[in-house]
């Protein structure tokens, strides 16, 4: 098992515990050394530059290729993960191996239920219900690419060593074997393509890499989502909390009371504030440890002239101190119904958290939103290798608009077929993965209803 923090960039702080154990399948077991060729003694997976793109060889095909042979659910996915390392400069072996270790070839519960393939915010403690909601596989590699590029490759990032397997040890995974464990499989499938380490650029100061076509965090467009606000128990008449952006929703909302044990953006804003409040000194880095504790009782017996401090930062602590705008924030009445056009990945405290935009408001915590027409589409055995869903022109069964996978996001107006069809809406993602149409390209399209797809409601 594998134990990796994820810190977030533009969008806060993104802490996140990744588990998974995996061994090759039908193309075995390979050492992570990366030996080959005369010139080939020295080099290794764990230090490739993993801000190049990896080798020709490696390429949507091959990708699919390899998946289907090693019997995995990933299968069909070679154009997410190639178009990942062409959008965030990340090596897309790195990115394909990386995934078969923290979800065993796509097979473990998590990447089957909640589409994470890379085990983010499952916490070794409760990994199958604290592991994030991601909207589609496609999307959880562009976001594991993103994320990995901004924060632990890209030097000055919150995570950098290094931009190798080696450097990502230190910071992503408590598991010292970890990167031995993902250059291992590195090794694995350059073997598959006839290729070996020799040809991957290994890590060098002096290391000029190219420079990614986006730093910006992807997102999940939706077509027609609709939803009914719940009650945050926090604000006023159980109101919900939006925000401009998912940023300012992560350091800006009260998502419990803090204390000894807690962690996230909200616990470092406290930190922050107490460092420039009463000098404490303390180390900005999202977790309410003992020293954060002592700084809070401090705080509130100096300051708020308490007799008998208990080192929580309560909701009034919060909105008088921290956030004193957000007990008049700009609330959405619970139980109104809204419109979802935008899913983001991102925090709510210490867990991975999707956030939502609603139209004409604005940025919330997906927990307080509950979807009323989105489900996801999965085939009859989704930890199989038949796990691509063309989605046909209505009226054409011969003209595929796009190529949906198992577990993926779509609005729906029932769960049941019409007319020998399910009729879904849906948005285009990226060209790469959506037959060339611009992103947020609305669609509606139709799945033939043959026994091998069904819509499951997503809540």
């Amino acid at each position: 098992n594998s134990t990796g923090n994820t810190t977030g960039n533009s969008t806060g702080n993104t802490t996140g515990n990744s588990t998974g154990n995996t061994t090759g399948n039908s193309t075995g077991n390979s050492s992570g050394s990366g030996t080959s060729g005369s010139t080939g003694a020295n080099l290794s997976f764990t230090n490739v530059d993993l801000r190049f793109p990896a080798p020709a060889n490696i390429n949507t095909s091959s990708i699919n290729s390899y998946l289907l042979a090693n019997d995995s659910p990933l299968n069909g996915l070679g154009a997410s993960f190639m178009d990942a390392q062409n959008t965030y400069g990340v090596d897309a072996n790195y990115l394909v191996s990386h995934a078969i270790l923290e979800s065993y070839w796509g097979q473990s519960q998590i990447a089957l239920a909640k589409n994470n393939l890379f085990g983010y915010g499952a916490y070794d403690s409760n990994p199958g219900n604290d592991a994030g909601m991601f909207p589609s596989d496609d999307y959880a590699i562009r976001f594991e690419a993103w994320e990995v590029r901004n924060n632990y490759l890209n030097p000055g990032g919150s995570e950098y060593v290094s931009p190798t397997l080696t450097g990502m040890n230190v910071n992503y995974a408590t598991d010292k074997q970890w990167a031995a464990g993902i250059g291992s499989l590195m090794t694995q499938f350059a073997s598959s393509v006839g290729s070996s380490v020799s040809a991957y650029k290994q890590y060098s100061p002096q290391n000029v890499a190219p420079t990614p076509k986006s730093s910006t965090e992807p997102v999940f467009y939706m077509n027609g989502a609709t939803g009914v606000i719940q009650s945050d128990s926090y604000y006023q008449n159980g109101g919900v909390p939006y925000f401009p952006s998912m940023a300012a929703g992560m350091n800006q909302q009260f998502f419990g009371p803090l204390q000894n044990g807690s962690a996230g953006q909200p616990v470092a804003e406290v930190q922050k504030y107490l460092n420039q409040t009463i000098g404490a000194g303390l180390q900005i880095d999202g977790q309410y440890g003992p020293l954060t504790e002592a700084a809070v009782k401090k705080f509130e017996s100096q300051v708020m002239h308490m007799t008998n401090p208990d080192g929580i930062w309560s909701y009034a602590m919060w909105t008088t101190y921290i956030q004193p705008n957000q007990s008049n924030a700009n609330l959405i009445p619970s139980g109104t119904q809204v419109q979802i056009d935008q899913i983001e990945q991102g925090m709510a405290g210490p867990y991975v958290m999707p956030w939502y935009h609603i139209v004409n408001y604005g940025w919330v915590d997906s927990q307080y939103v509950k979807f009323t027409n989105v489900y996801r589409v999965e085939v009859t055995n989704p930890a199989g290798t038949a796990t691509s869903i063309p989605v046909y022109q209505v009226g054409n069964l011969s003209k595929v608009l796009v190529t949906l996978h198992s577990g993926d996001f779509v609005v729906a107006s029932s769960a049941q077929p019409s007319g020998g069809v399910y009729t879904i809406q849906i948005a285009a993602q990226t060209p790469a993965v959506s037959n060339g149409l611009a992103p947020d390209t609305l669609l509606t399209g139709v799945i033939p209803a043959n026994g091998t797809v069904t819509l499951v409601p997503q809540s």
